[in-house]
């Protein structure tokens, strides 16, 4: 049996990057089977989405003139766009619930995840979470408007505020002041963590956009002429299918950031609260009667 991963704990920036792949490595077959089950539908509709953004972006036919771009930026583009985005909530919304609740039925089992727990609470959860989710990603995006800073800021205190909501299950205003609790002195350092898995994240989603740079540049160079005249044609179908096919890997990588806010949200709690170090007192003084 795999060693289990001890979740309520202090841990440095190594420490937890070393834990969140080590942690995947165990469960990867359940967590994600369980991620396709439940948050497929979402991603489905995120994919949907994505496409027909491209399609608007690149004309009904797939063939836009080079002096009509403007002429692109339409209502209809605007509003795939804002569909994009809403789906996408709603996406990182169900797939944070599933991922969550997989780790909080892996710490009250001992390193055994139950499916019915973990699809029980999604649906317990889901209003709470796609609530707080939609209010984080609208401060965080007034604050980027007013200035870099304090989007960044606000990025960094709301890690945890979905974390929050599944294992301490406040509500959202709760939610939201417990993130600045929490966050209060240990700033630098959850940047810091956000930050390195961050870069990880980018990197290892790279691997998976590969085959549709090699196909751009491919024929870039094979259609150099058709191209030159009429820029779009490098938006066909094939690529439009390898630029999707790269978003599912993307989507589906953002997991390990999920994890990553987990494990921040219990290095921050047990500094500020000492909850593991308490239950580990206790569970000695149990087996000692």
């Amino acid at each position: 049996m795999s060693e289990i991963i001890i979740f309520k704990k202090q841990r440095e920036v190594g420490t937890i990057l070393t834990d969140i792949f080590k942690f995947i490595r165990q469960n990867w077959k359940l967590l994600f089977e369980l991620i396709l089950k439940i948050a497929g539908p979402a991603l489905l509709l995120v994919l949907g989405g994505f496409i027909f953004y491209l399609q608007t972006f690149v004309g009904a036919n797939g063939m836009v003139d080079t002096f009509e771009m403007v002429e692109t930026m339409t209502t209809t583009m605007v509003l795939s766009l804002f569909l994009l985005m809403i789906v996408g909530v709603l996406y990182y919304s169900v797939l944070n619930a599933v991922v969550l609740h997989f780790i909080k039925s892996y710490i009250k089992n001992n390193g055994v995840v139950s499916r019915d727990e973990v699809n029980q609470g999604v649906r317990d959860d889901f209003w709470r979470l796609l609530g707080t989710s939609f209010i984080v990603a609208i401060l965080g995006f007034l604050g980027a408007m007013l200035c870099i800073l304090p989007g960044i800021y606000l990025w960094v205190v709301f890690s945890t505020a979905l974390a929050i909501v599944v294992f301490e299950r406040k509500d959202i205003g709760e939610t939201l002041s417990y993130c600045f609790k929490l966050i209060k002195g240990e700033w630098w350092i959850t940047f810091a963590t956000l930050f390195v898995t961050g870069l990880l994240y980018y990197f290892i989603n790279i691997i998976f956009q590969v085959p549709q740079y090699i196909y751009f540049f491919i024929k870039a160079i094979s259609a150099s002429q058709e191209i030159a005249a009429d820029p779009t044609q490098m938006f066909d179908w094939v690529y439009i299918a390898l630029a999707t096919l790269g978003m599912v890997f993307q989507y589906l990588l953002y997991t390990m950031l999920v994890i990553c806010a987990a494990f921040i949200y219990f290095n921050l709690n047990e500094k500020k609260n000492f909850s593991g170090t308490f239950e580990a007192i206790d569970s000695l003084g149990k087996k000692e009667l």
